[in-house]
């Protein structure tokens, strides 16, 4: 009830989160009686009161689950329809992991008070739960560290270039809700959003007047602005919290069909996290006002996206983007009020023959 709520509405939030608690304990410690788990702690039979809490651990559970997945599966961005076992059962070992641990912690107080050595020999258990609390914080400031790492390099970017100012934010946010659809777990939903948020920090090392110039690039230009992928991989290379991210950052602009850059994969070469940022890249560049082109509607941009879909795009992806948005809709920020020359638009999003084509 007393913890911080970030998103409204509070009170509603405050008491749903405490609710769902009171449930699942009601049903827990039902079933804990139930199969004999009181006598079993009072008498300290072991291993029957381990048997009987880890039957309780497993029912609190299970209700967390379906009272989260309740509410999650109709809530926009919440569980994946298109894979929704995997969905429930990744909700499911979410809890169960923590809340084993503080399972056994609980029953080896419980245990301990009912011995010999009364209540002192109790709290030696809080050592290791200090220990555990400990290593969790530390866990939360790195967390903090990282996302504060994130941050500054896409700070940098919309600063170097303010035409696609967001951009960054949005493409992470459209990976992270290709990754949901495909079912994939949290962890990599994850390292997904810092692909896509990441995918162009490469662009600090192309000189500013390319990324602005008004007017055609040269061929010699465009080979400097096809580097940045290779930049951005560069700087990213040694930050090992990024994992397969780095791989998005370096092959986001390959194609299925061979011709992308900057080495020509195709096909299954081609990185998983790659072809997922490639697909949200593509869709938040024809969403969003650029220098060169006006905002396409987002049916619009589907439509494209479909349509090169097998040559340049992932179908896969491609259909669980469109099946995403189709759910939960997409509102993007404008990044330029008035484009300052006119392009003609290319194949998904791409400016045929004019500067800053998918820069």
């Amino acid at each position: 009830l007393l913890l911080p709520v970030e998103h409204g509405p509070r009170l509603a939030r405050r008491l749903w989160r405490t609710g769902r608690l009171v449930v699942a304990v009601w049903a827990a410690s039902l079933v804990h009686l139930k199969t004999g788990g009181r006598d079993a702690v009072a008498h300290c039979d072991m291993p029957g009161a381990l048997a009987t809490a880890g039957v309780a651990v497993l029912v609190f559970c299970l209700v967390l689950t379906l009272l989260d997945g309740g509410v999650l599966v109709p809530a926009p961005g919440g569980l994946p329809r298109s894979r929704p076992v995997a969905a429930w059962w990744r909700l499911f070992l979410g809890s169960l992991a923590p809340l084993t641990v503080h399972g056994l912690a609980g029953l080896m107080m419980a245990l301990l008070w009912r011995s010999p050595y009364g209540p002192v020999a109790a709290l030696l258990v809080l050592l290791p739960m200090g220990v555990s609390w400990w290593a969790f914080a530390q866990y939360h400031r790195e967390r903090a560290a990282h996302q504060a790492t994130i941050r500054a390099l896409v700070q940098a970017v919309d600063i170097k270039d303010g035409y696609t100012r967001g951009h960054s934010e949005r493409v992470g946010r459209a990976s992270m809700l290709i990754a949901r659809e495909l079912g994939m777990d949290d962890e990599r939903v994850e390292t997904l959003r810092f692909a896509g948020i990441l995918h162009d920090v490469g662009k600090l090392g192309v000189p500013t007047r390319l990324l602005t110039k008004n007017g055609p690039l040269t061929a010699e230009e465009r080979r400097v602005i096809e580097l940045h992928p290779e930049y951005g991989h560069e700087m990213v290379r040694g930050i090992s919290f990024l994992g397969e991210a780095r791989a998005a950052v370096l092959h986001h602009h390959e194609r299925l069909d061979g011709t992308g850059y900057p080495y020509g994969l195709a096909g299954g070469q081609i990185p998983e996290s790659a072809r997922v940022v490639a697909v949200a890249d593509a869709f938040d560049a024809m969403t969003s006002t650029r220098s060169y082109s006006r905002a396409r509607p987002v049916p619009v941009a589907l439509e494209e996206l479909e349509r090169c879909a097998g040559t340049h795009f992932d179908p896969r992806m491609v259909k669980a983007l469109v099946t995403a948005i189709g759910r939960t809709g997409w509102h993007p920020a404008v990044t330029a009020d008035e484009p300052r020359r006119t392009a003609v638009p290319g194949p998904a999003g791409q400016v045929t023959g004019r500067p800053g084509a998918r820069r």
